[in-house]
Formats: C-alpha cells, structure tokens, sequence
C-alpha cells in the first residue's frame, strides 16, 4: 500500500473494542474482539487517545501529534509519528 494511500484513509479507534488497564507507566489493553492484550507505554496511548476522540488521516496526526506531545516537530519528526502510528497498526 503506498504512503499516499495512508495518509488519506480516516482512521478512528472504537473504545467500545478493547479496555484499558493503566500500572503505573504501562498500560493494558485488552482487545475484546481478538482477545489479545497489547502493552502501551505514554507515547502511544497518546496515540491511541486522538484517534478514540475522532476520525482522523495520518497527514493530521503527522501535524498534530507533536504539540499533543508538547514537543517541537524536531524533536518528533513526521517519520518518527508515522512508525509509531505503524506500530499501534500492526498491533490491530
């Protein structure tokens, strides 16, 4: 699948599908609908958390993530929001 492609598609995460177990700086998340459980750390329940509030394209999060963060985008670059939003992704 191509970058355009990606970044052009609305993503959104349905807190309906998974619940979330916070142990100090880890937190659980438990997948109702493929019963699996997935380890977040701050970053990407950050993540997580912007696409629960609404549907979004990857363009949007590159532009909003690092202010979200409280960071400036040097110090969190467009490839780096991309590979972590990768990462959540994969994880379903």
């Amino acid at each position: 699948m191509s970058e355009k492609h990606i970044h052009e598609w609305l993503w959104f995460a349905d807190q309906s599908h998974f619940s979330v177990h916070d142990l100090g700086e880890v937190t659980y998340l438990y997948c109702h609908t493929s019963g699996d459980t997935h380890v977040f750390n701050a970053v990407s329940m950050a993540m997580l958390e912007y696409f629960t509030q609404a549907p979004h394209t990857i363009a949007e999060l590159e532009e909003d993530f690092p202010s979200l963060m409280g960071l400036s985008r040097a110090d969190c670059p467009r490839g780096v929001v991309r590979r972590i939003f990768r990462e959540l992704d994969e994880a379903g």
